[in-house]
Formats: structure tokens, sequence, C-alpha cells
């Protein structure tokens, strides 16, 4: 049969993208299917940090941060513990992880595939995939039909694979929720600045900063059997969280002006029992999703757009488009990314356990041992009681 591509991408984002450039850059005949209708303009409805590894992963695709997308540089961080003491960590670095317009990072990304030859096709939902001995085959919405050789789907936490082959499970150690509101200030706050207040009960922590002049971002992710417990709204659950644990926040959530959209997310966190089978790898957010709690999420992403890239420009050019072909693929993302995910999930197992955040706001060496890169030494101390 006449083929459309020779690899298929689902999903423009920073996992799709990433893949793209490079096999594009490579010689493939890329298509990218994006389920939108247009570039989005202006989002900053998650207040997206990207950490110094993920501005490293755009440097390699030739993406800078440089425009009005770029917001507010994250020069350091506090931890507030659940008695209210807290510590100030200067990031000792160069480079700082930076808040972004994600309409404008998601633009530029785009932009850099199609320079680097791929073809973008708008509102591009995939609806259902067929495999056949010698090609994949997208078919959207609109019932159009994309043949390749290879297909990667980077379609997110609803991408079309996870459907089709029934890939994905709730996690079972983790399932939580996110609820964020937004504020037009938020007095206290410490400029570019990145507050975690961690409480030690209901895996909740609410965390945030300034985005930009004018907008402040506060998240709150805790235990979703809690929240379902409480038979609260999201809202009335994230005020309720800060009530009962947080005078210094909550006074100010209750205070402060709303702004924007909130949002809520339940639950975070779901497994994926395969990411590569024949013709098809599975990146991004598709290959499942833990936490947000240390903002990796694009960079794991972009990580396992590049291995993907890498997996399949190999499987195409020795023609063994088979699962067990894709077996770099997998070592390479237990590598890259599956250690720092075990480091997410040693960071909410700390979320449970009141003494040790305790232990940690007196103890320095015992706090870089259970932060991990957040460990970095405290230059200053203090309380909000």
């Amino acid at each position: 049969m006449s083929l459309d591509a020779d690899v298929i991408v689902i999903g423009a984002g920073p996992a799709g993208c990433a893949a793209a450039v490079r096999l594009a850059t490579a010689g493939y005949d890329v298509l990218a299917l994006e389920r939108k209708e247009r570039e989005d303009g202006e989002d900053i409805t998650s207040g997206e940090v990207m950490v110094v590894p993920t501005q490293n992963e755009c440097a390699q695709l030739g993406v800078k941060f440089e425009g009005d997308w770029v917001l507010d540089r994250i020069t350091g961080f506090r931890n507030v513990y659940p008695d209210l003491s807290w510590t100030y960590h200067p990031i000792l670095s160069t480079v700082y992880p930076v808040q972004v317009d994600r309409g404008g990072f998601n633009a530029a990304l785009r932009r850099t595939t199609v320079e680097a030859g791929a073809r973008l096709v708008w509102n591009g939902r995939v609806t259902d995939l067929e495999f056949r001995d010698d090609a994949a085959i997208a078919i959207t919405a609109d019932f159009k039909r994309y043949s390749a050789r290879m297909l990667i789907d980077a379609g997110g936490r609803y991408a079309p694979s996870l459907r089709a082959l029934n890939l994905k499970s709730e996690d079972p150690e983790f399932s939580q929720i996110g609820v964020a509101v937004f504020f037009k200030s938020f007095d206290g706050t410490p400029l570019n600045t990145w507050d975690r207040h961690l409480y030690g009960v209901r895996g909740a922590m609410i965390s945030g900063s300034r985005i930009r002049p004018g907008l402040y971002r506060y998240i709150l992710e805790a235990d979703l059997a809690e929240k379902q417990s409480d038979r609260l709204g999201a809202i009335e659950f994230y005020e309720s969280v800060a009530r009962h644990n947080d005078r210094w926040l909550y006074e100010r959530v209750m205070r402060e002006p709303r702004v924007g959209r909130q949002w809520s997310m339940a639950p975070l966190g779901y497994r994926v029992s395969a990411v590569a089978r024949d013709r098809l790898l599975l990146v991004g957010d598709a290959a499942g999703y833990l936490s947000p709690i240390t903002g990796q999420g694009n960079e794991f992403a972009l990580r396992t757009g590049r291995l993907a890239a890498s997996a399949t420009d190999e499987a195409l050019r020795t023609g063994d488009l088979s699962a067990d072909a894709f077996a770099p693929y997998i070592a390479g993302r237990r590598y890259e990314v599956d250690r720092q995910v075990d480091y997410v999930r040693a960071q909410l197992h700390i979320l449970r356990d009141p003494d040790a955040l305790l232990r940690a706001s007196r103890d320095a060496e015992y706090r870089a041992s259970v932060f991990g890169p957040y460990g970095i030494p405290a230059t200053e101390h203090g309380s909000l009681v």
C-alpha cells in the first residue's frame, strides 16, 4: 500500500516535537497530527515551570528561551514545614528554572518542527488506530486515515494508544488530586522563589510563586481519597487543607483577589503497561505520569521524545519494527526517566511523614538526603508564625 509518511507523530507537544524534529532532520517524511485547530495564543493556566534540564533538551532542538512567552525566573525555593518554620535555598547556577506562557512555548516548538521539515496537520484528533504487517494507521475524528511505517504516540494522558490497546491503569500507590488557584497578588510570597508548604498529612502540599507581575499561582496536591471522604468540591477542599494546616497561607488564600480560571485534575498519576509495541512507541505523558511535584514533566516528555527518535531511526534503517527492536528505547527511558520518577515517588512518601519533615527543618544533612536535588544548603531560616 502507498503510505502517507515514514513516521506519524500523534500530538505536537514537547514529546511529539522532540521526536519529529530529530526524525525530520534525519531525512524522514514525518507527519505530526495535532488535535487542536490552531495555536492557543497565551496559555498560563498551568503556570508551567521549565527546569534547567528541560531548557537543555530544548537547546538541542534549537529552541531558545527568549521572547515574551518567557516569564519569571526561579532563583531559589522556600520549604515551609508543618510547624510553619521555613528554610530558604538559593539555586547556585547561572541558569535558572523559568516560568513560561505555555502557548508561546508550544508555538516555538511547533515552529521549529515545521522548519525541520515535518508536516503539521491541525485539527487532527486521532480517535482510533490500526496495525498491519506493513503499516500503522491513525484514524482521525473526521474519518481520515493516515498511514506510515511507524507511529509515535505523544497524545498525552488521553493518548489514542491508551484507549485502543487498553494500556492505562491507576497508580496503585498514589492517587492524587491537583487544584490550582490564581491570584492577582499574594502578600509575603518571595519574588523569584518557588514556595513549597509541606504538611506531612493527607499527602498534601501547597506550592507556588509569582508567574509574572499581577499573577500568582498556588497549587494543592493531595490524596484524592481524602478529598472524596470530605465530600467537598475541589476549591472547598483546597481551602480546607489550608485552614487546617497553614494559617499563614489560609489567610492569604481567602483574602487575596483571585483571577483567571481555577482548575482541578484527578487522578494525577497513572501507569502504562507497555510503552513499545510493533510499529508503536509511546512518549511523554502517554507513557505514564506520577506527579508534578518536581516540575519535571516537560523534561521527561522531551527526553522520551529524543529517545524515541533514536530508536525509530535505528528501526527504520534496519527494517525491524517489532516491539523487541525497541529495547534500546525502554532501556534509555529506564535510565533517564524511571530513576527520576523513583525520586518523585520518594518525595511523595515524605509528604506523608510529618516527623520526617520536622526533622528536615532542623537537620541540614538529613534534609539534603531526603530532598535530593532540592537539598541545596539553606542560607536563611525563619518562621511564618
